[in-house]
């Protein structure tokens, strides 16, 4: 049966619209994304909330954030003056929204892989961030915004509070930081200043280059709350927690530390980076090396999977075995 050229494309547009609904369903685990992200999975959750928090996603009625929460990417959050949250990210990292705070996580892609990438937006108030693998792993990848000002890491555990015109904090209105540990840039469009751990820096709402602290401002202290300990604590067990999120996904291999794989990947992208340049005669042998340890990484998944199924099987024979010994003394107590 022969069709006219603008029937074939209906009946072809059509198909494309039913496989595409049937993939979604089958799909249970994703979700519908804010901030235009689409299809996309949950980036971390509510480690912990203390008051009213309200989150907001693109689509959706405002709802109060409760501890466990997953979030996406694109979401809002706001505390009041008597509110704050804490976000467990999936790369390990950590973030504090001060009260009386808005954050949106802008930009927030945890694969383990070079894709990875984040851009948490301050609002409004004040926030601490400790960075997981993305910022630890390939710095420019991470980021945080506030007003005209752009905080790159590296480490990094800091503090960043955006000082509004007519507040009582004594400081001069802008985005101000300070590092506890590591380091960070802060970059506006007339010059960039870099941060050292137990320093601080701010860059002006009037655009003017960014400038050091003589002293770190009181007002960080100020903003730390009794759930500080909360956020020490996972920064002391970052690289444990780091460790714990790349198991899950299969991306350390048996016995590997946060330390090895990082070299790994710094050599893999090195690699690839290699590759993409003209003339480079070591571009088989690079790319050789990029296979072998993604078959060590894929051998080292298979790993993990015989194992949980071994121990599934035992804890099975364990629960049969005993089911037999109790049928067992039954049947002796019977006669």
């Amino acid at each position: 049966m022969n069709l006219s050229p603008l029937l074939f494309r209906r009946r072809m547009l059509a198909s494309l619209v039913s496989l595409t609904t049937v993939i979604w369903w089958r799909n249970g685990s994703a979700q519908v994304g804010s901030g235009g992200t689409g299809i996309t999975q949950s980036i971390g959750s509510a480690d912990l909330v203390v008051g009213e928090v309200t989150l907001r996603r693109a689509g959706q009625q405002p709802t109060g954030m409760v501890k466990g929460a997953k979030l996406l990417q694109g979401d809002l959050i706001e505390t009041r003056n008597d509110s704050e949250a804490h976000v467990a990210f999936d790369d390990g990292g950590y973030l504090a929204i001060r009260p009386n705070s808005t954050v949106r996580i802008a930009q927030y892609v945890v694969t383990g892989d070079a894709t990875d990438l984040a851009t948490i937006d301050l609002i409004r108030g004040a926030l601490r961030s400790v960075t997981g693998w993305i910022g630890k792993l390939d710095a420019p990848r991470y980021r945080i915004t506030a007003n005209t000002a752009t905080i790159g890491v590296r480490g990094t555990d800091h503090e960043v509070v955006l000082v509004q015109a007519g507040d009582t904090a004594g400081l001069e209105p802008g985005v101000h930081n300070h590092v506890n540990e590591g380091a960070t840039t802060l970059r506006n469009q007339n010059g960039v200043v870099n941060i050292a751990s137990g320093t601080a820096a701010y860059s002006p709402s009037s655009g003017a280059r960014p400038l050091r602290h003589a002293v770190v401002p009181g007002i960080f202290e100020r903003l730390r709350t009794r759930q500080e300990s909360a956020i020490n604590n996972h920064a002391q067990n970052i690289r444990q927690r780091m460790e714990e999120r790349l198991r899950e996904r299969g991306k350390l291999r048996s016995n590997e530390r946060f330390e090895q794989f990082r070299q790994r990947q710094q050599a893999l992208r090195q690699g690839r980076a290699d590759l993409k340049q003209p003339g480079n005669n070591t571009g088989q042998s690079r790319a050789a090396e990029v296979s072998k340890d993604r078959q060590a990484a894929r051998q080292a998944l298979r790993e993990q999977r015989q194992e949980k199924i071994r121990q599934q099987q035992e804890s099975r024979a364990q629960e049969r075995a005993g089911q037999r010994k109790k049928a067992g003394e039954k049947r002796r107590i019977e006669k």
